[in-house]
């Protein structure tokens, strides 16, 4: 494309004016053909855009997150300090695949996901053959910040799983068999196949790799340097119908659409993505903890309140306040407490004192989230078993009676029988 091109596209008035609005509180950095321009940048005024243009600019990229000076963003910073800079983040759910007709199938089945879960969001072609779907941070805020980027993980990863098997059904049914999946994939079939299915994530991907820290992304109205096509924001209704013409430059005039528009956000409206994708987190945790003590005898559950000097030395430990394993830390103490005839007001205040010797704490809402989850659950589970769980963050320190135990809910028996000797 020639930079004539490049230029008349990007001096439309309505695109810079987008271009500046979506770079408000973000880190934004300039790619000239290949070549990314120095970090951290920010796009802030008009002329800024058609100076970078002239000097070779061809697209701008920005970050999920949402800062409060994104000029202090360092290499070295640490996550205390990312953090604090940090003043929320959108989630973009990025379909990465070769072929845009599979893309649109799972496009729209995230949107209808989405839609399902009452969430507000918005959808753009990605200038390539791919789609981003973006749900804006005040659709996610609920009055205090969220843990990132593993708010944003969990989320892309539930909706992942929820639309999984629809997923490879209509992929199947679009090319009529799995022979023809295989051989517009050019992958071996037994790399596709999964019992009498497909895996439909062997064919293309929702990226959950790419939402980390300082991550960008094409901002929408950017070109896309491999097809020089706009990355345009659509209707979730345009989907089916898209054409990749439509997204030519010289085809887009103006902004008719915006990506991730504020303006017309209800605040936590994605509650129930939030809460579904939790519970979706902790039944996991829960089925994988279950099928790992499934040998604990029944015999070894409290029939009384355990007290804390009865607690074995990895609960003890994890109650000193740590930096690493906190939420693994929390999930140990919710099914301790509880096989330890713990009433849920007690866990409760328990677990947030406990919390405020953590450096730093968990997140308020998320240890309110788990509480909520856990007291809902009518089903008893111990707490992991011993040695490696424990072990990966630092806590386990066993005496003499844990050599002989395999899970913490048994210490107290051996205690109590080694005290009567």
């Amino acid at each position: 494309m020639r930079l004539s091109e490049i230029i008349k596209y990007y001096s439309q008035p309505e695109i810079v004016e987008e271009l500046i609005r979506y770079a408000t509180n973000r880190e934004v950095v300039a790619k000239f053909g290949e070549i990314f321009g120095k970090r951290p940048d920010i796009l802030q005024f008009p002329k800024d855009v058609i100076r970078q243009v002239r000097m070779g600019a061809t697209s701008w990229h920005a970050s999920e997150e949402l800062w409060s000076d994104p000029l202090q963003l360092r290499p070295e910073l640490e996550k205390k300090d990312l953090d604090k800079l940090r003043i929320g983040f959108d989630l973009v759910l990025d379909i990465d695949c070769k072929i845009l007709e599979w893309s649109k199938i799972c496009a729209k089945l995230l949107c209808e996901a989405l839609d399902l879960h009452n969430v507000q969001y918005d959808i753009k072609f990605s200038g390539g053959s791919g789609f981003h779907i973006g749900i804006p941070w005040e659709a996610l805020y609920s009055g205090e910040q969220l843990p990132f980027p593993d708010t944003a993980q969990i989320v892309a990863r539930y909706l992942k799983e929820y639309i999984r098997n629809k997923l490879a059904q209509k992929l199947i049914e679009l090319e009529g068999d799995i022979k023809k999946l295989v051989e517009k994939s050019g992958k071996k079939a037994e790399d596709i196949k999964k019992e009498n299915s497909i895996d439909p994530y062997k064919l293309l991907e929702i990226d959950t790799v790419a939402i980390s820290s300082r991550h960008l992304l094409r901002m929408p109205y950017s070109l896309n340097e491999k097809k020089w096509l706009v990355s345009l924001p659509i209707s979730p209704k345009e989907i089916e119908s898209f054409e990749p013409e439509q997204a030519r430059p010289e085809n887009v005039r103006g902004v008719k659409l915006r990506f991730l528009d504020r303006t017309k956000i209800k605040e936590s409206s994605a509650s129930d993505l939030l809460n579904g994708a939790y519970d979706w987190l902790n039944k996991n945790l829960v089925e994988n903890v279950a099928s790992s003590v499934s040998s604990t005898k029944p015999s070894e559950l409290y029939t009384s309140k355990i007290t804390e000097k009865e607690f074995p030395p990895c609960i003890r430990a994890i109650l000193e306040g740590l930096e690493d394993g906190r939420k693994r830390s929390l999930f140990v103490l919710l099914n301790f407490l509880k096989v330890g005839k713990w009433s849920q007001p007690e866990i409760e205040k328990f677990v947030y004192e406990w919390n405020a010797k953590n450096k730093p704490p968990l997140k308020t809402g998320y240890i309110r989230t788990q509480l909520a989850w856990h007291s809902r659950q009518t089903k008893v589970i111990p707490p992991p078993n011993c040695r490696s769980f424990y072990q990966d963050f630092g806590v386990c320190k066993p005496n003499q009676i844990c050599e002989k135990i395999k899970n913490p809910i048994s210490y107290k028996k051996l205690l109590n029988l080694s005290s009567k000797k």
